[in-house]
């Protein structure tokens, strides 16, 4: 290239960079004990990533046979699903200082706190009485919980939860019953975020469970989830944390949160700077918009509809405030405060229920 083109046309290209959170909505943590008869020279890191079955294997887990290991069974089950995870992550329980016990499992959770790219930890192998520690560990943060357990009447996580699930499994004795939480999860973290509902979907390498109608009345209370025979087909049944509130839409929560994080922090560290203007402001509520048409589009978020009046009700709507209402304080202090949104969630229908009558003529 000639020197002398610089000469008359300089050109200069500012290479932009652009943040990424790391954040996924899609990726599990199974969290359980080591191999009961450890690989000599395998060192099993503390927290891993397998991209399939047999990496888990070559770790030391065993996965099928009397002799499996917990977490070996439930790695062979998330990779057994329709939709196979592209990865799992695997946090090992250690020794306690005494050597001799297995340390709580919410230490494992926070030792793997610090390994970014899962979202829902899942019990493999934890007796029923440290499920409720990593219920209370998984509400502080910004992160999902799930676990499987037998008596109907009796659900081990007592407490209420916005970021924890349970399904029970009954009498089951199959050698996957126990790790339905795994199948169910890999199964509804395959869609978008926002896209799905955690109900009136099949589960692989495992069976349904029978249930009397009271039973599943008292797990619908509870609440927690089930899988059973409807017809000749196999569909999970509940799909709410044990708060109460729908399963996808706390997902949804979480990744809109994330996104619209990123987009305005983007919007920040691309240009030179964002000027505290009306021009500015509308910058910062453009980016709003496009993750609440995000939401729109992966199905969390109401479209525009009218109601019988023929009147608009919008999806979303946004507010944010004036350049000349904001006080010298506010903007001196380079904050924009007020930036407000209202989205109507799309929902799901789970039920249907149709009235008719047969007449021989009208």
């Amino acid at each position: 290239m000639s020197s002398n083109l610089d000469r008359i046309v300089n050109i200069t290209i500012e290479l932009q960079s652009v943040v990424s959170s790391g954040a996924s909505f899609d990726h599990v943590l199974l969290v359980g004990p080591a191999p009961a008869k450890p690989l000599e020279d395998v060192t099993i890191p503390d927290v891993g990533v397998y991209t399939d079955l047999t990496a888990v294997n070559e770790m030391g887990w065993v996965s099928e046979g009397d002799s499996a290991d917990p977490v070996g069974v439930a790695a062979r089950i998330a990779f057994s699903q329709s939709v196979k995870p592209s990865k799992i992550y695997i946090a090992v329980q250690k020794k306690d200082s005494g050597g001799s016990d297995l340390e709580k499992p919410n230490l494992t959770l926070s030792r793997a706190e610090g390994e970014n790219g899962w979202y829902m930890a899942l019990a493999a192998g934890i007796p029923e009485d440290d499920l409720e520690v990593m219920a209370e560990w998984t509400e502080a943060r910004e992160k999902m919980f799930g676990y499987s357990y037998a008596d109907p009447n009796d659900n081990p996580v007592s407490n209420t939860y916005y970021r924890t699930f349970g399904i029970c499994y009954g009498d089951d004795t199959g050698s996957g019953d126990t790790y339905k939480h795994v199948a169910m999860a890999i199964r509804f973290l395959s869609y978008e975020a926002g896209s799905e509902t955690w109900v009136n979907k099949s589960l692989a390498s495992v069976s349904t469970s029978k249930f009397t109608g009271t039973e599943m009345d008292t797990i619908d209370k509870d609440p927690a989830s089930y899988y059973i025979l409807v017809g000749d087909t196999g569909l999970v049944q509940g799909g709410k944390v044990r708060a109460g509130e729908w399963i996808d839409v706390i997902r949804f929560r979480d990744w809109l949160k994330n996104d619209m994080q990123l987009r305005i922090l983007n919007l920040l560290v691309k240009r030179p700077k964002v000027p505290y203007t009306d021009k500015g402001i509308g910058l910062v509520r453009n980016q709003m918009i496009a993750s609440l048409k995000e939401g729109t589009r992966r199905g969390g978020i109401s479209e525009d509809q009218y109601n019988s009046d023929d009147e608009l009700i919008p999806g979303f709507t946004t507010s944010v405030p004036l350049a000349a209402d904001l006080s010298d304080t506010q903007r001196k202090s380079r904050t924009l405060e007020d930036c407000k949104f209202s989205a109507i969630l799309a929902g799901a229908i789970h039920v249907v229920k149709v009235n008719g009558s047969l007449v021989y003529s009208y």
